[in-house]
């Protein structure tokens, strides 16, 4: 049975809908392992009487996650803590974390129709961070969902729908979650690397990156090619 790893972010548990579109995948041969995250859990109420949302917990809670390093979808709320928090800013948590994530990313909302409208104007407050917002929302494309009416019909689709990623992304997402001592590269020059740390060094523009790309090419074209009436 396949399986699809998700990681949904809400202030209030959907537990029940993860529950009909699990069995509703099931049937089809789809094995759902996810896995629920309340941003309220990673609120202080400071001294002041102010309450203060604590990133850093938030991911290491990311962290945490045993498949987080197999995620396929990413979905969140868009409005979670009236104006303290909103979905662009989970989503910049998680590239944060996973700086090559390139797989499903999901925002929902009631309002859907003014989530950019919102992250650009609202959230954003000078040039510099409407530029940030900017590249958080063309990093990877997102589907905007309403969390009403056709939702689970229409999230199910994203679930089971494997997106179209680039040569280079699939590498980097393979490579970066065999996290494992024992995993070492097998070319000569990294052979000190572990496999993740090879992944990481894709994420790079400098000349050893460069050089590396060149080299896992070479050897990639060598295992896949073979010589008609040559043995």
């Amino acid at each position: 049975m396949e399986q699809r790893h998700l990681i949904l972010v809400d202030e209030q548990s959907q537990v029940d809908r993860l529950k009909r579109i699990h069995d509703s995948l099931k049937s089809e041969g789809i094995e759902l392992v996810s896995a629920e995250i309340n941003p309220n859990d990673f609120f202080t109420r400071k001294e002041n009487g102010d309450i203060e949302f604590d990133a850093e917990k938030m991911k290491n809670k990311l962290r945490s996650i045993p498949f987080i390093r197999h995620l396929d979808i990413f979905a969140t709320d868009y409005n979670l803590v009236a104006d303290e928090l909103k979905g662009i800013d989970v989503i910049a948590i998680l590239y944060d974390l996973i700086p090559h994530y390139c797989k499903q990313m999901v925002i929902y909302s009631a309002q859907i129709e003014t989530v950019i409208d919102d992250i650009i104007n609202n959230r954003a407050s000078g040039l510099n961070e409407k530029e940030r917002m900017i590249k958080l929302l063309s990093k990877n494309d997102i589907a905007y969902l309403s969390s009403v009416g056709e939702f689970e019909n229409k999230f199910k689709q994203l679930i089971v729908q494997e997106k179209n990623i680039s040569i280079d992304d699939r590498l980097i997402d393979l490579l970066y979650a065999l996290d494992n001592e024992r995993f070492r590269c097998s070319i000569p020059e990294f052979k000190e690397n572990k496999i993740s740390e090879i992944g990481e060094k894709l994420l790079n523009n400098d000349s050893g990156a460069i050089a590396l790309r060149k080299e896992i090419a070479e050897q990639i074209l060598a295992y896949i090619t073979s010589i008609q009436g040559y043995e």
